[in-house]
């Protein structure tokens, strides 16, 4: 019997130790479906250089399709600002690297198009966002601005979906 568990225990531990760690692999279709986003930061209140810093808050639901384009509407409110437009329609494009980083592209009307820095993590169920172009535009001379924003965002799993929650359901109704 204590040979049986000596063995047990050198093979678990041979297995532990193989060379080559558990690797995840993602691409476009990794994201797929709606997401929900809380967006937090700081940016210029005004496309004019010089203008005053404000804080901004908001949500965003972004729909991908699987295959690198997206579809969103968020509401963002600065603190300078304010809400300029609730339910602003927005769409774009997202290119996602084997080892789960990537890139998106947004354009809403009216605004500059944003290019986003992302990272997958929870096999595809959460993503993570921060705006890396535009920059400020700043009169020379002058303190640059504090541009920093990002985001979280987390699958949308619904009772009518095909997620964990609509599979839930399912399985508690009598048959």
């Amino acid at each position: 019997m204590r040979t049986k568990l000596t063995m047990l225990l050198l093979v678990a531990a041979a297995a532990w130790a193989q060379d080559e760690p558990f690797q995840t692999v993602c691409s476009n279709a990794t994201l797929e479906g709606d997401y929900g986003f809380i967006v937090t930061g700081t940016r210029p209140s005004a496309p004019t250089p010089g203008a005053a810093v404000e804080t901004v808050v908001g949500v965003a639901l972004t729909h991908f399709d699987g295959n690198g384009n997206l579809t969103q509407t968020d509401n963002i409110h600065g603190s300078i600002t304010g809400l300029a437009a609730p339910n602003r329609q927005g769409t774009g494009t997202y290119v996602i690297n084997a080892d789960c980083t990537g890139t998106m592209k947004l354009s809403n009307p009216g605004s500059p198009t944003l290019t986003l820095a992302i990272v997958v993590v929870d096999d595809g169920n959460e993503l993570r966002a921060a705006v890396m172009d535009p920059t400020a535009s700043v009169t020379p001379g002058t303190i640059v601005p504090q541009v920093m924003v990002t985001s979280n965002g987390r699958r949308v799993i619904t009772r009518s979906g095909t997620g964990r929650l609509a599979r839930d359901a399912r399985s508690s109704q009598p048959q």
